[in-house]
């Protein structure tokens, strides 16, 4: 998750990145819809609108999930983001030791055409500075787990633009962060069946209405997704196999300052010219409460169907859609717009009153 602009710091921080291109790489297992016990949890069901913009593999053109070490991905090639991203983590046998730098890279199993790469992230090199940082899907470290060869080569998976979103830094390096430190250090640490393990489903929003970044990539407008989703499977306490799905947004943050436009006629430096909405509704949170959602509410914005409807559901709230997109926007925080070297980045969201 590399933050665009800025000087790399020692070479042990892993999240900064070179990028290459590499040739087609062999799939491995991917996600398994049986690692929890008791429940075939099958990756996510597109509707038929959405199967029809899979982007299928170079090497079967009638197939669509890439494979790799623990974790599973279904890309949209006309957005050129991933519809999901679907990750098997097992905390008895996590060992996340790869730290050192890694080559990000194109991947190479799907055509370079349903990807966006550098040409998004490197754009500030001539142009503007667009603060994103490559955010990965699947976090670097969740699928490290296994012996240290399996655990390399996870890592070295997860360094591909399929698994990478533009999260302004502001997201990426605070709740978001947050949240995916969660997953891995407090979920997997419960006893039972499966009291180390779970199952997690994220990716993008990929909404009609996604704004446009304010400048030509390659020649075309991009819209650039502001919503992001986690469904987080695992067993509770008393050992039920339960699920609970977080939102986060950074449109308030791309429109202060002026990343995205609504119309395409609006794309090469012309501002967004209309207001943003009060983020001061967020003053008040320090915890990942204002971020939790229905799985309903993340099925229902991203057309995926989850198949969990036999699975504890312990977040019952209902709201209207307005109120619940305006509750997971991420606080538009001057400090953190300061460039704090990714080593030293602090977790400033608790996570407490969470419904598990």
């Amino acid at each position: 998750m590399a933050l665009v602009g800025t000087t790399p710091p020692h070479v042990h921080d892993y999240s900064y990145i070179t990028i290459h291109s590499l040739s087609t790489t062999t799939l491995m297992d991917g996600y398994q819809a049986d690692f929890l016990s008791g429940i075939n949890l099958r990756l996510p069901g597109l509707t038929a609108a959405q199967k029809r913009l899979r982007a299928p593999l170079i090497s079967d053109s009638k197939e669509f999930e890439l494979r790799y070490t623990h974790f599973s991905i279904v890309m949209n090639k006309s957005r050129k983001f991933a519809f999901f991203v679907a990750t098997n983590i097992d905390g008895f046998k996590w060992n996340a030791e790869v730290k050192d730098r890694i080559t990000f890279a194109k991947d190479r199993n799907i055509l370079d055409e349903h990807q966006i790469g550098d040409e998004l992230y490197d754009f500030y090199k001539s142009v503007s500075n667009n603060d994103f940082d490559k955010g990965h899907i699947a976090k670097f470290r969740d699928p490290q787990w296994g012996d240290s060869t399996t655990v390399k080569k996870a890592a070295d998976e997860t360094m591909k633009y399929s698994n990478c979103v533009p999260q302004h830094h502001t997201l990426n390096r605070g709740a978001w962060k947050s949240l995916e430190d969660y997953i891995v250090k407090k979920f997997t640490k419960d006893n039972g069946a499966d009291g180390r393990k779970v199952s997690v489903f994220a990716g993008p929003v990929l909404l009609k209405s996604d704004p446009y970044y304010i400048d030509l990539i390659d020649g075309k407008p991009l819209q650039i997704p502001c919503h992001f989703y986690k469904v987080v499977v695992y067993r509770n306490k008393k050992d039920k196999l339960s699920a609970v799905a977080f939102i986060m947004s950074q449109e308030n943050i791309l429109r202060e300052h002026n990343f995205v436009v609504d119309e395409k006629q609006d794309v090469r430096g012309v501002k967004v010219t209309r207001e943003t909405a009060d983020v001061d509704f967020f003053e008040d949170f320090k915890t990942g409460e204002p971020y939790q959602v229905r799985i309903d509410f993340v099925e229902q914005v991203t057309g995926l169907k989850f198949s969990l409807n036999k699975v504890v559901q312990p977040y019952t709230k209902k709201e209207s859609t307005k109120i619940i997109y305006k509750r997971v926007e991420v606080p538009v925080s001057r400090e953190a717009f300061i460039k704090i070297p990714l080593k030293d980045r602090p977790l400033n969201f608790e996570f407490e009153r969470i419904k598990l």
